[in-house]
């Protein structure tokens, strides 16, 4: 087993904040580049970086910097010079978390002679860098790594063995942020999902407590239409609490209950018990044990979609006659509030029901129903259509 000795110019302490300030820039990536420049004062050069490229250069990218170079001239090696590069294969194929000097694996005079060399690497004042694979697959490798400037000198084994002293840390660093980076997506991409809803969303802990509100749940708890936040944050629906629904939202089984508004409004709840594993693929914790769907006991026919109108072909004026009997039972009702003779408003229900395969009114509300838009509305107004026939 390979023992690593401590650089004398490090005292012990100093080399744990060291790898604590690394562990710490995995849980907030702002921190790389102070963080790597105190890697680069602990190895030894010009400047710190992590990175990535393929032997062919073709494909590189740089992750995190210390910011220490020229920063054009720096990124013009991932945008162009990567490909000229004749230490790629030397780098990239390296053993993962075993840094290589790489002045001891190419030959320098050729090396001095290569346009790489006088438009990249000269303008810069470098000679050296000594870097260390911390992922690799196949012909591609994630780089982590030290330049050294011509004050510098060239690397040595004393830069190799702290370069690969802490390439594991920058390892494990870089799969963590990984890790908490896609759990964070999935966490806002959660949160943008149920945002988008036309439901008032609510999840609550097991004592119902309101953990968090989607914008029109926020709607609701702020105009108190059924839905307020009582004592100690705890979810109230209406004059009952969330507490007494609980019981129901533990069980594995959804469940409906009806509630009212000040005004006699009425609206239904679904609550919706979230398992372990939906709480971690939300990005949730542990806390969040139900979501509560909140949405006014009516059918609202703005959320309709042009798709019905496409899906069965249905003329402008035909879709409007749709609309209208949801909230008209007969036909004398229908052709009064869009104002036209009921004869036209028989014509366009039985051209409706050959094209939907439909029979009754009855049949024509579950079908539209179906089209429904479970989506917010931005802006959304209700008004009534009226076409002339």
């Amino acid at each position: 087993m390979q023992v690593h000795t401590m650089p004398t110019a490090f005292a012990e302490t100093d080399f744990s904040e060291l790898v604590a300030s690394i562990y710490d820039a995995a849980v907030t990536p702002a921190l790389w580049s102070d963080v790597l420049n105190s890697c680069r004062e602990f190895m030894g050069g010009a400047s710190a970086d992590i990175f990535a490229k393929n032997v062919t250069g073709r494909i590189s990218q740089l992750y995190f910097t210390d910011g220490r170079l020229d920063e054009k001239r720096a990124l013009s090696y991932f945008d162009g010079m990567a490909l000229i590069d004749p230490s790629n294969s030397v780098q990239v194929l390296g053993d993962v978390e075993q840094a290589v000097i790489t002045s001891q694996r190419i030959d320098l005079e050729d090396f001095a002679k290569t346009r790489f060399a006088k438009e990249w690497v000269a303008p810069l004042g470098l000679v050296d860098m000594v870097v260390a694979p911390i992922e690799r697959r196949g012909s591609w490798s994630a780089l982590f790594g030290v330049f050294r400037h011509e004050r510098d000198g060239l690397g040595d084994e004393g830069v190799q063995r702290r370069v690969t002293i802490l390439a594991p840390h920058v390892r494990r660093a870089i799969n963590i942020g990984n890790i908490i980076g896609k759990a964070q997506q999935r966490a806002d991409n959660f949160r943008e999902l149920i945002d988008g809803l036309a439901a008032g969303v609510f999840l609550v802990d097991a004592d119902g407590r309101l953990l968090h509100a989607n914008a029109n749940g926020s709607a609701l708890l702020e105009t108190s239409r059924a839905i307020a936040s009582g004592q100690e944050g705890t979810l109230r629906l209406d004059r009952t609490s969330m507490r007494e629904l609980m019981p129901r939202a533990l069980r594995s089984e959804p469940s409906s209950v009806s509630i009212e508004t000040a005004s006699g409004e009425r609206m239904i709840a679904h609550v919706l018990p979230l398992t372990g594993g939906a709480r971690q693929f939300a990005g949730l914790g542990g806390d969040a044990v139900a979501a509560l769907f909140v949405q006014p006991a009516e059918f609202s026919p703005e959320s309709i979609p042009e798709t019905l109108e496409r899906a069965f072909d249905l003329t402008p004026a035909e879709l409007r006659v749709a609309l209208a009997t949801l909230r008209h039972d007969g036909v004398a009702d229908v052709a009064e509030q869009l104002g036209v003779a009921e004869s036209t408003v028989k014509t366009h229900l039985s051209r409706i029901f050959a094209k939907t395969d439909t029979k009754r009114q009855a049949d024509i509300v579950k079908l539209v129903a179906a089209f429904a838009s479970p989506l917010r509305t931005m802006g959304a107004k209700r008004q009534d259509d009226h076409p002339n026939g």
